[in-house]
C-alpha cells in the first residue's frame, strides 16, 4: 500500500503560465520529497533541477534544449 499526492504546479513557458497537476507516490508514512518531484518531471520528459528551496521552484538543467522556463509547487495535499 502506498500514499498518493496531489500536487498543483505552475508551469511557465516561453508561450505562457498554466497551472497542472501531478500525482505523486510515497511509500506508507512518508511525505514526497525533492527526489519524487524531480521523478515526476522526468515522466514528463523534463530534466529539472531545484533552483529555490523556498518558492519549491525547479528550473531545466539545460535551458536552450527545452521551452520551460521553471515549475513551481503551489501545493501538495494527500489524496489516499
Amino acid at each position: 500500500m502506498t500514499n498518493v499526492y496531489q500536487s498543483v504546479v505552475e508551469y511557465i513557458d516561453k508561450y505562457g503560465q498554466s497551472n497542472k497537476e501531478i500525482r505523486i507516490t510515497c511509500e506508507p508514512g512518508k511525505r514526497p520529497t525533492i527526489g519524487d518531484f524531480i521523478g515526476a518531471f522526468r515522466q514528463w520528459g523534463l530534466e529539472m533541477e531545484l533552483s529555490d528551496l523556498t518558492t519549491m521552484t525547479f528550473k531545466p538543467k539545460n535551458p536552450m534544449s527545452t521551452t520551460v522556463i521553471s515549475l513551481r509547487i503551489i501545493r501538495t495535499v494527500q489524496i489516499t
